[in-house]
């Protein structure tokens, strides 16, 4: 009798599934963003997999983050932690059989690549648009009110390009932010610990990630290259420089 009051198991987006592509003794762990799913860093992924002319084509591994490709409601199940053991799980599973693993992360992603750094020696990291902190003064009394405050309008598809969509929540939870925000504040002070290099690229229209994230990165962290995504929003994996962003980073991974 008891099985009839579970509730039902939320269905995973196609879209979303995760991503374990390419070959060679170089990896990439990607990370995809708060609400968002692998679709928004599909392009990057295969970009960095797929051989062409000098470049050899590295592996790419790009998890599902709990809670993401799903449902609003599942996502405030979940807590930081447990999208961070994700691709914790996938670096490691990574390391053990590459020669060098990079991580790599758009938004909140980017948080997640920059723990990692700070926890594990890695090779390198790469970033889009990645998400530290916010100079968005609503967002501290908003954390600790989070259980009675109701659902949030979603952040999703902040692109220029015409067309083009990023699958991603109508809404999410207020608690899914005071969790996110827990990560922020512990990545954040940790940032002097990491020693690899950083390809941090960045677009100056982003609607969704404010400069601070990325001024305490460049602040914080010894080794910082900065590219410029002038023709694109926040999530420019998808957008304009979505090109550019898979050059740059073959070229950082190529040294």
């Amino acid at each position: 009798m008891a099985a009839l009051f579970r509730s039902p198991v939320p269905s995973v987006w196609p879209e979303a599934r995760p991503l374990s592509i390419g070959a060679g003794e170089v990896g990439v762990v990607m990370s995809h963003g708060f609400t968002g799913s692998v679709q928004s860093i599909g392009p990057w992924a295969r970009g960095l997999a797929t051989p062409e002319g000098d470049w050899p084509g590295v592996r790419v591994v790009a998890p599902r983050l709990p809670g993401h490709g799903t449902s609003w409601r599942d996502l405030a199940r979940t807590r930081w932690w447990d999208w961070f053991s994700t691709v914790e799980d996938a670096y490691l599973g990574l390391a053990a059989e590459c020669r060098s693993v990079y991580v790599a992360g758009l938004s909140m992603g980017g948080a997640l690549a920059l723990r990692l750094a700070e926890t594990h020696q890695v090779a390198g990291v790469l970033l889009v648009n990645p998400a530290i902190a916010t100079r968005d003064r609503r967002v501290p009394p908003a954390t600790l009110l989070h259980r009675v405050l109701p659902p949030q309008k979603g952040i999703a598809s902040d692109i220029a390009k015409p067309g083009v969509t990023e699958l991603g929540y109508p809404r999410f939870s207020v608690t899914s932010l005071a969790t996110m925000t827990r990560l922020w504040r512990l990545t954040a002070r940790d940032l002097p610990r990491i020693d690899s290099p950083v390809l941090l690229m960045r677009s100056p229209q982003d609607h969704v990630v404010d400069d601070l994230s990325s001024e305490l990165i460049g602040a914080r962290v010894r080794d910082v290259r900065t590219v410029a995504l002038e023709r694109s929003h926040h999530v420019a994996t998808l957008d304009h420089d979505a090109d550019l962003i898979v050059e740059e980073s073959r070229r950082f991974i190529a040294g």
